[in-house]
């Protein structure tokens, strides 16, 4: 039989709350870059139902199966920021009137997209894309970037030079149809089910200062 393979139609979008298909382990890491986002009801299906709106793949594994497609949505369960910290300043006032503290950047380092899915998962395109187009796969602090803030009389402040970044909560749903596609008469049903975290830098680097 020749290989079939449709995209449901998306049902009704969701404030919070995005859904998508992303590669968890060997069988889906090689979808990982083309991710799509949608959200929709489920829809029945012969012995059990997913949800519409999602990409199938036909699968080879188990190979006694005729026909068994795979996909996976992705849904956002909280999005924070966060500051990467590269370096620190502290600036004390020893004196009775207000001065002037100055921080210059000397290090120079690396963040990185990290994701407790695994090396093998890209949320790149996924993140970019349904959480801010400011982040990026890696960013490097460069050094000798100046800032310069208000220190008050007998009291300190604090300089952090680093990068913006998001703290994104995710739910990966891995779903497997067998028999043929879900609209076709497919048994549909939610295979595995991941909870994990991912950290994304984004271009913005500088310093922030908070009181000591």
């Amino acid at each position: 039989m020749a290989d079939r393979s449709r995209r449901a139609r998306s049902g009704p979008r969701r404030l919070a709350r995005w859904r998508s298909r992303v590669a968890v382990g060997a069988a889906l890491a090689a979808l990982a870059t083309t991710l799509t986002v949608g959200t929709s009801s489920p829809a029945q299906a012969d012995g059990g139902s997913c949800p519409s709106g999602l990409e199938w793949y036909r699968s080879y594994d188990p190979p006694h199966h005729d026909l068994v497609y795979v996909a996976a949505e992705t849904i956002i369960n909280s999005v924070r920021p966060d500051f990467l910290v590269s370096e620190e300043r502290v600036v004390v006032n020893g004196t009775d009137r207000e001065i002037t503290g100055s921080f210059t950047s000397s290090v120079s380092r690396t963040f990185s997209l990290t994701s407790t899915f695994g090396a093998g998962v890209s949320l790149f395109g996924f993140l970019s894309a349904n959480v801010s187009t400011s982040i990026t796969q890696s960013t490097t602090t460069t050094t000798g970037v100046t800032a310069t803030a208000p220190v008050p009389p007998y009291g300190r402040v604090i300089g952090q030079y680093g990068v913006e970044a998001y703290v994104v909560d995710l739910t990966v749903n891995e779903y497997r149809s067998i028999g043929g596609l879900p609209e076709e008469f497919g048994f549909c049903y939610l295979d595995a089910s991941y909870a994990g975290t991912s950290v994304a830098p984004t271009v913005y680097a500088g310093w922030r200062v908070i009181p000591g």
